[in-house]
Order: structure tokens, then C-alpha cells, then sequence
């Protein structure tokens, strides 16, 4: 393989390695879909519910944090993988 070629695929690697890394860790607060919701760790989870929270101008204290995370798991339960967050 010429080296033309060798940077060229390592170059479509990085990029394409990079936008696996931003697509995952990018929060969306309320546009989160529950299918990706639910998949997250415990920690992604909070950091979703605090902008949620965040958006809605309303404060991040722990016990509301851990009620909307309820919250969340239940409305995703009710309305399906599909859903986003925004209902709640």
C-alpha cells in the first residue's frame, strides 16, 4: 500500500473514530430517545435529566434529579423505545 493510501485510511479512521466518540457522548437533554436513555450508565442518565432540568430553567438537586430519573424510566416504559424525553 503506497503512503498516499496509508494516510488517507488512517485520516478516515481518526475521523470516523471521532464521530463515534462525539455521537455518544453528546447530550441532548429532552431530544434524548428512550431507547438511548436507557442504555446509558447511571452517570450519563443524571447528566441528561440535569439538562433537562437545566432547560427548563428549574433547579438539579438530587432529590429532583432522582425523580425525574424515575420519572424517566417509567414514561419510557409507557411510550416506547421511540420516544423522546420531551414529554417529561
Amino acid at each position: 500500500m503506497g503512503n498516499l493510501k496509508k494516510t488517507a485510511l488512517a485520516t478516515v479512521v481518526v475521523v470516523l473514530t471521532a464521530l463515534s466518540l462525539t455521537a455518544c457522548s453528546a447530550n441532548q437533554g429532552a431530544n434524548t430517545k428512550c431507547s438511548d436513555y436507557n442504555r446509558m450508565s447511571t452517570d450519563d442518565q443524571t447528566k441528561v435529566i440535569q439538562q433537562i432540568l437545566k432547560d427548563k430553567g428549574q433547579s438539579e438537586s438530587v432529590l429532583k434529579i432522582g425523580a425525574y430519573k424515575l420519572s424517566a424510566k417509567a414514561y419510557c416504559a409507557l411510550q416506547g423505545s421511540d420516544s423522546t424525553l420531551a414529554g417529561l
